[in-house]
């Protein structure tokens, strides 16, 4: 429990005491301040991971540079890990944490770290529709003095200017290139196999690398309940995060070719 818990808590009791708050209201109150206090690091994410488009975080809500408001936490009880995939609202989004870097376990039952996300959120910023997301599209050159491939990616938020400083580090490191010549592929407004979510890819955020080299827990013999594996360095891995890419080699559901642009995730 924190010091601002604490205090808060204590001068509650004493107004309590001196007869200003009635006792039934005592414990509504102390719950308010307690949920006030941790919650609030957690919503700020959004404005110091999103400063171009989010002003300022207000009690339950991130409040946009055009005056749009979008709830934190929708109040709705979700304990099947299927309905906050399908259903998550901001609060869910981060509540899986990701463990960045190299020290890292491999990820338990339904531990997907990023692979819950709030889809209005993606929409305010890249685009409600493939034609809104295309017009911020730019091309990017892939491993220009190797792969030397065209890709197309969003300059929102300096996007394609961080995977163009990925792919210009990497070029120099060549025996990684095995797993970076045939990109699966970046831009692709579609939604996720087997569901009615929307792919990251749609908004041009999300870049998969070499196919052949990577595994997918779909493709699994037993995908309830996938047997993780994994071919890709993680030397490749850190030189994304740095950039605040995540990893899909760190959920549960594999999908190690898969990285997604996600720096709410990396804010402590």
């Amino acid at each position: 429990m924190t010091k601002q818990i604490i205090f808060s808590i204590i001068f509650i009791f004493a107004t309590a005491c001196s007869g200003s708050l009635a006792q039934k209201d005592v414990e509504k109150t102390i719950t308010e301040k307690v949920v006030l206090v941790d919650t609030i690091p957690q919503i700020r994410k959004y404005v110091l991971a999103y400063p171009s488009f989010i002003a300022k975080d207000s009690a339950n809500y991130i409040i946009w540079k055009d005056g749009t408001k979008m709830i934190y936490d929708d109040g709705l009880e979700k304990s099947d890990f299927d309905k906050k995939l399908n259903s998550p609202d901001l609060e869910d989004q981060l509540e899986i944490k990701y463990k960045k870097g190299e020290n890292y376990s491999l990820p338990q039952i339904n531990e997907d770290p990023g692979r819950i996300r709030f889809e209005p959120l993606f929409k305010k910023m890249y685009g409600q529709n493939s034609s809104e997301v295309a017009k911020n599209l730019v091309t990017i050159n892939w491993l220009p003095s190797s792969v030397n491939k065209k890709l197309r990616v969003t300059k929102i938020n300096g996007v394609a200017e961080k995977i163009q400083a990925i792919s210009n580090e990497l070029d120099t490191l060549d025996h990684l290139h095995k797993y970076l010549d045939n990109p699966g592929g970046t831009y692709n407004w579609r939604k996720i196999s087997g569901t009615d979510r929307l792919s990251v890819h749609s908004f041009g955020i999300a870049f998969d690398i070499n196919v052949n080299k990577s595994n997918y827990w779909r493709w699994d013999k037993n995908p309830e309940y996938p047997e993780y594996r994994n071919q890709i360095p993680l030397e490749i891995v850190l030189i994304f995060e740095k950039h605040g890419f995540i990893w899909g080699g760190k959920w549960y559901h594999y999908d190690t070719m898969h990285f997604e642009y996600r720096p709410e995730l990396f804010i402590n």
